[in-house]
Protein backbone atom coordinates (compact mmCIF):
# COMPACT_ATOMS: atom_id res chain seq x y z
CA UNK A 1 0.00 0.00 0.00
CA UNK A 2 1.17 3.30 0.31
CA UNK A 3 3.81 2.44 2.93
CA UNK A 4 5.92 1.24 0.11
CA UNK A 5 4.78 4.23 -2.00
CA UNK A 6 8.63 6.42 -2.10
CA UNK A 7 7.16 9.58 -4.85
CA UNK A 8 4.57 9.99 -7.48
CA UNK A 9 5.50 12.27 -10.54
CA UNK A 10 2.95 14.42 -12.54
CA UNK A 11 3.17 13.35 -15.95
CA UNK A 12 0.58 16.85 -16.85
CA UNK A 13 3.56 19.50 -16.67
CA UNK A 14 6.73 17.83 -18.27
CA UNK A 15 5.11 14.78 -20.33
CA UNK A 16 7.74 12.13 -18.72
CA UNK A 17 7.00 9.39 -16.49
CA UNK A 18 9.28 8.92 -13.83
CA UNK A 19 11.61 5.54 -14.31
CA UNK A 20 13.52 4.68 -11.09
CA UNK A 21 16.88 2.63 -11.38
CA UNK A 22 18.80 1.33 -8.23
CA UNK A 23 21.19 -1.33 -8.64
CA UNK A 24 23.79 -2.48 -5.96
CA UNK A 25 26.51 -0.34 -7.87
CA UNK A 26 24.88 2.90 -7.34
CA UNK A 27 24.92 4.04 -10.78
CA UNK A 28 22.68 7.00 -12.70
CA UNK A 29 21.39 5.66 -16.32
CA UNK A 30 22.57 7.78 -18.97
CA UNK A 31 19.67 7.44 -20.42
CA UNK A 32 17.92 8.70 -17.75
CA UNK A 33 19.70 12.02 -17.74
CA UNK A 34 19.07 12.42 -21.04
CA UNK A 35 15.03 12.12 -21.18
CA UNK A 36 15.04 13.90 -17.74
CA UNK A 37 16.62 17.05 -19.53
CA UNK A 38 14.85 16.37 -22.69
CA UNK A 39 11.49 16.23 -20.76
CA UNK A 40 12.25 19.40 -18.48
CA UNK A 41 13.58 21.84 -21.45
CA UNK A 42 10.90 20.92 -23.76
CA UNK A 43 8.47 22.45 -20.35
CA UNK A 44 10.74 25.10 -19.75
CA UNK A 45 10.57 26.27 -23.09
CA UNK A 46 7.57 26.25 -23.96
CA UNK A 47 6.66 28.20 -21.35
CA UNK A 48 9.53 30.95 -22.28
CA UNK A 49 8.00 31.37 -26.07
CA UNK A 50 4.92 31.75 -24.62
CA UNK A 51 6.16 34.78 -22.08
CA UNK A 52 6.51 37.99 -23.45
CA UNK A 53 10.46 38.26 -22.07
CA UNK A 54 12.96 35.65 -21.83
CA UNK A 55 14.36 34.86 -18.71
CA UNK A 56 17.37 32.29 -19.38
CA UNK A 57 16.70 30.37 -16.53
CA UNK A 58 19.54 28.47 -14.68
CA UNK A 59 19.39 24.66 -14.78
CA UNK A 60 20.01 23.06 -11.59
CA UNK A 61 20.71 20.03 -10.42
CA UNK A 62 19.37 19.17 -6.48
CA UNK A 63 21.16 16.08 -4.83
CA UNK A 64 19.87 14.81 -2.04
CA UNK A 65 21.96 12.92 0.20
CA UNK A 66 21.10 10.00 3.07
CA UNK A 67 23.35 11.37 5.71
CA UNK A 68 24.93 14.89 5.96
CA UNK A 69 28.41 14.73 4.49
CA UNK A 70 31.09 15.70 6.77
CA UNK A 71 31.64 19.25 6.73
CA UNK A 72 34.49 20.27 4.50
CA UNK A 73 37.45 22.59 5.76
CA UNK A 74 37.25 24.38 2.21
CA UNK A 75 34.68 25.08 -0.29
CA UNK A 76 35.37 21.82 -2.84
CA UNK A 77 36.26 21.82 -6.08
CA UNK A 78 34.14 20.92 -9.00
CA UNK A 79 34.91 21.12 -12.78
CA UNK A 80 32.06 20.73 -15.12
CA UNK A 81 32.96 19.60 -18.94
CA UNK A 82 31.40 22.70 -20.44
CA UNK A 83 30.70 26.30 -18.67
CA UNK A 84 27.74 27.32 -17.38
CA UNK A 85 27.45 30.68 -18.77
CA UNK A 86 25.33 31.52 -22.07
CA UNK A 87 27.83 34.10 -23.22
CA UNK A 88 31.92 34.70 -22.37
CA UNK A 89 31.79 34.98 -18.24
CA UNK A 90 33.94 37.81 -16.97
CA UNK A 91 36.49 36.97 -14.78
CA UNK A 92 38.11 38.37 -11.85
CA UNK A 93 41.18 36.87 -10.66
CA UNK A 94 42.61 37.53 -6.82
CA UNK A 95 46.17 36.56 -6.29
CA UNK A 96 49.41 37.07 -3.76
CA UNK A 97 51.35 40.51 -4.19
CA UNK A 98 52.65 41.71 -5.88
CA UNK A 99 50.04 42.22 -8.12
CA UNK A 100 52.00 43.33 -11.25
CA UNK A 101 53.57 40.03 -11.48
CA UNK A 102 50.51 38.32 -11.93
CA UNK A 103 49.66 40.52 -14.15
CA UNK A 104 52.50 40.57 -16.44
CA UNK A 105 52.64 36.53 -16.08
CA UNK A 106 49.43 36.27 -17.58
CA UNK A 107 49.89 38.60 -20.71
CA UNK A 108 52.95 36.52 -21.11
CA UNK A 109 51.33 33.55 -21.04
CA UNK A 110 48.46 35.07 -23.53
CA UNK A 111 46.00 34.90 -21.16
CA UNK A 112 42.72 37.41 -21.05
CA UNK A 113 41.25 38.23 -17.76
CA UNK A 114 39.01 41.00 -17.02
CA UNK A 115 40.46 41.93 -13.52
CA UNK A 116 43.57 40.92 -11.51
CA UNK A 117 43.42 42.02 -8.01
CA UNK A 118 46.36 41.29 -5.46
CA UNK A 119 45.38 40.68 -2.00
CA UNK A 120 46.98 43.81 -0.40
CA UNK A 121 44.83 46.07 -2.43
CA UNK A 122 41.64 43.69 -2.07
CA UNK A 123 42.06 44.96 1.58
CA UNK A 124 42.36 48.13 1.25
CA UNK A 125 39.73 49.03 -1.54
CA UNK A 126 36.66 46.30 -0.96
CA UNK A 127 36.93 46.64 2.58
CA UNK A 128 33.67 48.22 2.59
CA UNK A 129 30.54 46.06 2.31
CA UNK A 130 28.85 48.57 -0.72
CA UNK A 131 32.40 47.76 -2.43
CA UNK A 132 32.39 44.08 -1.79
CA UNK A 133 28.39 44.03 -3.64
CA UNK A 134 29.72 46.02 -6.62
CA UNK A 135 33.05 43.69 -7.25
CA UNK A 136 30.84 40.63 -7.21
CA UNK A 137 28.22 42.37 -9.21
CA UNK A 138 30.62 43.03 -11.80
CA UNK A 139 32.06 39.48 -12.66
CA UNK A 140 30.96 35.94 -13.10
CA UNK A 141 33.30 33.85 -12.08
CA UNK A 142 36.49 34.91 -9.22
CA UNK A 143 39.42 32.52 -9.08
CA UNK A 144 42.10 32.84 -6.14
CA UNK A 145 45.26 31.76 -5.89
CA UNK A 146 45.32 28.61 -3.76
CA UNK A 147 48.17 29.76 -1.85
CA UNK A 148 46.04 32.62 -0.43
CA UNK A 149 42.52 30.65 -0.38
CA UNK A 150 42.13 30.12 3.28
CA UNK A 151 42.49 34.03 3.93
CA UNK A 152 40.56 35.41 0.74
CA UNK A 153 36.74 33.95 2.33
CA UNK A 154 36.82 36.27 5.44
CA UNK A 155 37.73 39.19 3.07
CA UNK A 156 34.94 38.61 0.80
CA UNK A 157 32.26 38.18 3.04
CA UNK A 158 28.93 36.33 2.97
CA UNK A 159 27.23 38.26 -0.08
CA UNK A 160 30.05 36.26 -3.00
CA UNK A 161 28.67 33.04 -1.31
CA UNK A 162 25.07 33.86 -1.47
CA UNK A 163 25.00 34.81 -5.11
CA UNK A 164 26.83 31.38 -5.67
CA UNK A 165 29.96 32.91 -6.38
CA UNK A 166 32.91 31.44 -4.22
CA UNK A 167 35.98 31.85 -5.27
CA UNK A 168 37.21 29.09 -7.50
CA UNK A 169 40.90 27.66 -6.44
CA UNK A 170 43.97 27.94 -9.25
CA UNK A 171 47.55 27.00 -8.96
CA UNK A 172 49.44 29.66 -10.76
CA UNK A 173 52.86 27.43 -10.77
CA UNK A 174 51.31 25.40 -13.14
CA UNK A 175 53.60 25.31 -16.25
CA UNK A 176 50.15 25.40 -18.84
CA UNK A 177 48.24 28.41 -17.12
CA UNK A 178 46.38 28.92 -19.48
CA UNK A 179 44.84 25.67 -19.34
CA UNK A 180 44.12 25.83 -15.74
CA UNK A 181 42.94 29.55 -15.75
CA UNK A 182 40.18 27.54 -18.62
CA UNK A 183 39.72 24.57 -16.38
CA UNK A 184 39.21 26.66 -13.23
CA UNK A 185 36.63 28.86 -15.33
CA UNK A 186 34.02 26.34 -15.48
CA UNK A 187 34.23 24.90 -12.02
CA UNK A 188 32.00 25.96 -9.18
CA UNK A 189 32.93 25.89 -5.86
CA UNK A 190 30.40 23.54 -3.54
CA UNK A 191 30.83 26.02 -0.32
CA UNK A 192 28.17 24.85 1.62
CA UNK A 193 29.17 20.82 2.40
CA UNK A 194 28.11 20.08 6.01
CA UNK A 195 25.35 22.66 6.46
CA UNK A 196 21.95 19.99 5.31
CA UNK A 197 21.37 16.81 3.25
CA UNK A 198 20.36 19.06 0.20
CA UNK A 199 22.80 20.77 -2.06
CA UNK A 200 22.27 22.79 -5.37
CA UNK A 201 24.53 22.44 -8.33
CA UNK A 202 24.37 24.97 -11.53
CA UNK A 203 24.60 22.96 -14.61
CA UNK A 204 23.50 25.53 -17.34
CA UNK A 205 20.84 27.55 -19.26
CA UNK A 206 17.59 26.68 -20.76
CA UNK A 207 19.07 27.71 -24.02
CA UNK A 208 21.74 25.35 -23.58
CA UNK A 209 21.94 22.09 -25.90
CA UNK A 210 20.42 19.00 -24.15
CA UNK A 211 23.49 17.28 -24.46
CA UNK A 212 25.75 19.93 -22.93
CA UNK A 213 23.19 19.70 -20.13
CA UNK A 214 22.87 16.06 -19.63
CA UNK A 215 26.78 16.50 -19.64
CA UNK A 216 27.23 19.03 -17.22
CA UNK A 217 25.15 16.79 -15.00
CA UNK A 218 26.81 14.09 -14.81
CA UNK A 219 30.01 15.35 -14.50
CA UNK A 220 29.13 17.67 -11.47
CA UNK A 221 27.80 14.36 -9.72
CA UNK A 222 31.04 12.44 -10.85
CA UNK A 223 33.16 14.76 -9.27
CA UNK A 224 30.72 15.52 -6.34
CA UNK A 225 31.22 11.63 -5.94
CA UNK A 226 34.94 11.57 -5.89
CA UNK A 227 35.49 14.63 -3.65
CA UNK A 228 32.60 13.80 -0.82
CA UNK A 229 32.98 10.57 0.35
CA UNK A 230 31.50 7.87 0.25
CA UNK A 231 30.04 9.04 -3.02
CA UNK A 232 27.46 7.18 -4.75
CA UNK A 233 26.42 5.64 -1.54
CA UNK A 234 25.65 8.58 0.02
CA UNK A 235 23.48 9.56 -2.48
CA UNK A 236 19.31 9.37 -2.10
CA UNK A 237 17.62 11.36 -4.95
CA UNK A 238 19.29 13.49 -7.77
CA UNK A 239 16.36 16.25 -9.25
CA UNK A 240 16.59 18.27 -12.09
CA UNK A 241 15.23 21.87 -11.64
CA UNK A 242 15.11 25.56 -12.92
CA UNK A 243 15.01 28.13 -10.29
CA UNK A 244 11.02 28.56 -11.03
CA UNK A 245 10.33 24.99 -12.37
CA UNK A 246 9.12 21.72 -10.66
CA UNK A 247 12.11 19.39 -9.01
CA UNK A 248 12.47 16.52 -11.64
CA UNK A 249 13.55 12.70 -10.39
CA UNK A 250 16.14 11.46 -11.84
CA UNK A 251 17.71 9.24 -9.55
CA UNK A 252 16.36 7.39 -6.50
CA UNK A 253 18.18 5.25 -4.27
CA UNK A 254 15.94 2.29 -2.39
CA UNK A 255 18.67 0.87 0.21
CA UNK A 256 20.21 -1.92 -2.01
CA UNK A 257 17.21 -3.74 -3.26
CA UNK A 258 16.71 -3.43 -7.59
CA UNK A 259 13.69 -2.42 -8.53
CA UNK A 260 12.07 -0.38 -11.68
CA UNK A 261 8.88 0.97 -11.85
CA UNK A 262 8.21 2.08 -15.24
CA UNK A 263 5.50 3.25 -17.75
Amino acid sequence: GWKNIKAVVSTQSTGYFQHYYITNNLRMDSTQVDGAVEALMKHCRAQESSSLTSTDAHVYVQVVFKHVPKKAKHPIKLTLKHAIYSKEPSVCLITKDPQRYYKDLLKTSNISIARIIGIGKMKKKYKELEAKRILCDSHDVFLVDDRILPIVPRWLGSYFYRKGKAPVKVNLKKKDLKLEIEGASRSYMVANLGKGNNLSIPCGRVSFDNELLSENLQSALGELCANVKPGWKNIKAVYLKTENSVALPVYTAFDNRAFKISE
